[in-house]
């Protein structure tokens, strides 16, 4: 018993350890000591241990201290102890990424894909996974796997997706069985939640709402600083809620707010059959169709928006959507009504949301290869995602 007692608490103690080493940009064991509160031959032997397993990289030499002591050696997280992949399933794309152990981006690559079948599907990933191995510079190769998914996903299951046919095929089982790493599935706008939590500064908010519009409509939802799921992974379906539309008739929100909604409306009243892009040409441009298509569907939105932001209490409400990054106008209108109603929190964009749910499957992924899943850990912020107010 007391020998399990001890090895409990070492293992608690070398978990601590690897998470101050993980969110310090540099660090010694004296710094780690100190703020572990423990002695310094309990880290120095825990240090010792990472090290010898490729954690640790050297980072030169500390400043003295005031009474001319030895200068700390300094150290830092090794990011090429290995990587993670994550990967974001599309209507009509495959977003792909590559991740360094301390969340950096490796390589970032978009594919249209004409095989909408996942099979098909996963044979590219599966020949992205493989070809990664030949350019690999890391010293344990790939870690961990993530899926952003465009669904209900509970237990590592698709339990449902109008997007994806899963014909029987388990994501999770196939490719821990083919690769022999963790396989995590999570739901997109979860891991845009995720995102905003795990890559933003140690005292980030920890309760945050991420509304994600894409096909569909979805809210993520950090609370108290954990991801909640809810009931089989229902929590957050906000695109499924009925609203009234022109007519006062019962639809779903994301028949009148997603972006595949705005452009079948717009095929309907025009004839044209945009994609994104043309869109918002055509709402540059005036077209009086399209401009009255857009206010209709951002009033709907705004009210979805404010009625979640009152039944979550986050501290800080995110709009990740594609469309806003084409269109940021559309999200200061939003935001603007929703500040006009009174909403006192903080609002925000997150601009290039492309890689938002992509970022957040790396970094539970990260959490997972590490086993530091309940463990605050602040990953390496993307160069290519900001937050606009």
């Amino acid at each position: 018993m007391i020998v399990d007692s001890r090895s409990r608490i070492r293992f608690k103690n070398r978990e601590l350890v690897l998470q101050q080493l993980f969110n310090a940009e540099v660090t010694s064991r004296v710094e780690i000591a100190r703020a572990l509160q423990l002695n310094k031959s309990t880290v120095s032997s825990i240090y010792n241990e990472l090290d010898q397993e490729g954690f640790i990289e050297e980072a030169g030499r500390g400043d003295s201290t005031s009474s001319g002591g030895r200068k700390p050696d300094l150290v830092k997280l090794n990011k090429r102890y290995g990587y993670v992949a994550s990967f974001e399933i599309g209507t009509a794309h495959l977003r792909m990424m590559f991740n360094y152990l301390n969340g950096e981006i490796i390589s970032y690559e978009q594919v249209e894909q004409e095989e909408s079948d996942l099979l098909s599907i996963m044979k590219v990933i599966k020949e992205r996974l493989r070809k990664m191995t030949d350019f690999d510079n890391t010293q344990e190769g790939l870690l961990a796997i993530g899926f952003a998914i465009h669904g209900v996903v509970n237990d590592g299951k698709i339990t449902d997706s109008p997007f994806i046919e899963t014909d029987g095929l388990d994501l999770q089982k196939y490719f821990e069985e083919n690769f022999g790493v963790p396989v995590i599935l999570e739901n997109e706008a979860n891991l845009a939640a995720v995102f905003e939590r795990d890559f933003g500064q140690e005292d980030e908010d920890k309760d945050i709402v991420t509304i994600s519009i894409h096909r569909g409509i979805g809210a993520g939802v950090i609370a108290n600083g954990r991801l909640y799921r809810g009931y089989r992974g229902m929590a957050g379906e906000i695109g499924r809620n009925l609203i009234a539309d022109t007519e006062g008739k019962l639809v779903k929100v994301e028949n009148l707010c997603s972006e595949e909604s705005l452009l079948a409306l717009a095929r309907q009243k025009t004839g044209t059959k945009y994609k994104r892009a043309t869109f918002a040409q055509a709402y540059r441009e005036g077209v009086p169709e399209i401009e009255s298509i857009v206010d209709e569907s951002m009033d709907q939105l705004s009210k979805v928006a404010y009625n979640a932001a009152n039944n979550y209490g986050p501290q800080t409400l995110y709009f990740s959507s594609p469309l806003f990054d084409e269109l940021p106008e559309l999200y200061q209108q939003v935001r603007d009504w929703l500040v006009k109603r009174g909403l006192k929190i903080n609002i925000k964009m997150i601009a290039g949301s492309e890689m938002s749910s992509l970022l957040g499957a790396g970094s539970l992924a990260i959490r997972t290869a590490l086993g530091l899943q309940k463990y605050r850990l602040v990953m390496q912020w993307p160069k290519k995602v900001t937050n606009v107010d």
